[in-house]
């Protein structure tokens, strides 16, 4: 009786644990954006500055130029194609939005002083720092979105 009983805890325990990995395989997650934010916090002090967020593209545009030919390209792309959802091309979405010059490709100083609409979306009064308030509400926002 106890074997049966000790039998049928290990099994439903293993099918438990095998449901759970079922569903984290059948339900892609999206990237937490807000660490994008996150990251930024060059200081460590809990506010992001325009300055430090700057100073982050810097970094990741210096990432994402693979040939280091100074310009995000088509022929970067395969950095950008690594992508779990596969919904669009990411490289003509960021080079559509920041080639201020339309030669098709975007410089160091598009990428790095263009848009910054994570940071707007982020900074709630709009005062030019995103403090650990505006980056939780920015995040349940994200997260909301994202349970849709």
């Amino acid at each position: 009786m106890r074997l049966i009983i000790i039998v049928s805890l290990v099994a439903f325990t293993v099918s438990g644990y095998a449901g759970m990995a079922v569903r984290a395989i059948a339900q892609p997650r999206s990237p937490d954006i807000s660490r994008l934010l996150e990251k930024a916090d060059a200081n460590g002090d809990g506010i992001i500055t325009k300055a430090e967020f700057a100073a982050a593209k810097a970094k990741q545009f210096d990432r994402l130029d693979r040939n280091h030919d100074g310009y995000l390209s088509k022929d970067d792309k395969p950095r950008f194609s690594l992508r779990r959802n596969g919904d669009g091309d990411r490289l003509e979405q960021v080079i559509l939005t920041l080639d201020k010059d339309g030669d098709g490709k975007v410089s160091r100083d598009e990428y790095v002083n263009g848009p910054n609409l994570l940071f707007d979306r982020a900074d709630a009064n709009h005062d030019g720092l995103i403090d650990a308030g505006e980056l939780a509400a920015f995040r349940n926002r994200m997260a909301a979105r994202n349970a849709r």
